[in-house]
C-alpha cells in the first residue's frame, strides 16, 4: 500500500491509496516460486514400504490379490497330472489340488473382491478331480485283468 503508483499493475483504491498486483480484488493468490529439482545425484528418501500384516486379504493399491492356494491348486493339478502319467506318485500332487481348490475357492467368495483366481482354483480342481478318478478307475481295471487272466 502507497499513496503513489509504484509501477504496472497497482492500483488505486476507493480509499485513494495504491495497492500492490497481489492484491487486488479477485485477484489469484501469489504462486509459491518452484521447488528446485534435486542436485545430480542426490538420492531422496526412500519411503518405507505399507505394513500390511494385519490385514492379509485387503486389496492393495494395485488392485485385487490372487489367491496363494488357487496358485497352489493348479499348480499341483498341472504337475501331478505330468506326474501321474510318467509314474503312479503324482496322483498324489492331484489329490492335494482337490482341498487347495475347495479351500482357495472360499476364501476367494468370503474376500468381497479382494482376492480373484476362482478360475485358477476351479481348474486344479476339476484337473485334479478327473485325474484321480482316472487313476483310480485305471487301478481298478487293471486288478480286475489281472484277477480274470489268472491261472490255477
Amino acid at each position: 500500500m502507497s499513496d503513489v503508483s509504484q509501477g504496472p499493475g497497482w492500483w488505486q483504491a476507493s480509499d485513494a491509496k495504491w495497492y500492490p498486483p497481489e492484491q487486488a480484488p479477485g485477484a489469484a493468490p501469489p504462486v509459491p516460486p518452484a521447488t528446485p529439482y534435486p542436485q545430480p545425484g542426490a538420492q531422496p528418501y526412500a519411503q518405507p514400504y505399507p505394513q500390511q500384516y494385519g490385514q492379509p486379504y485387503a486389496a492393495g493399491p494395485m488392485g485385487p490379490k490372487t489367491e496363494p492356494m488357487a496358485i497352489a491348486s493348479l499348480v499341483c493339478a498341472i504337475a501331478g497330472t505330468v506326474f501321474a502319467l510318467l509314474c503312479g506318485i503324482g496322483v498324489l500332487a492331484t489329490i492335494a489340488a482337490i482341498p487347495l481348490g475347495f479351500v482357495a475357492r472360499r476364501r476367494i467368495r468370503e474376500s468381497s473382491g479382494a482376492l480373484t483366481g476362482d478360475g485358477m482354483a476351479l481348474a486344479g480342481l476339476i484337473i485334479g478331480i478327473v485325474v484321480t478318478v482316472g487313476f483310480v478307475l485305471l487301478i481298478a481295471l487293471v486288478v480286475l485283468v489281472n484277477v480274470g487272466t489268472t491261472t490255477t
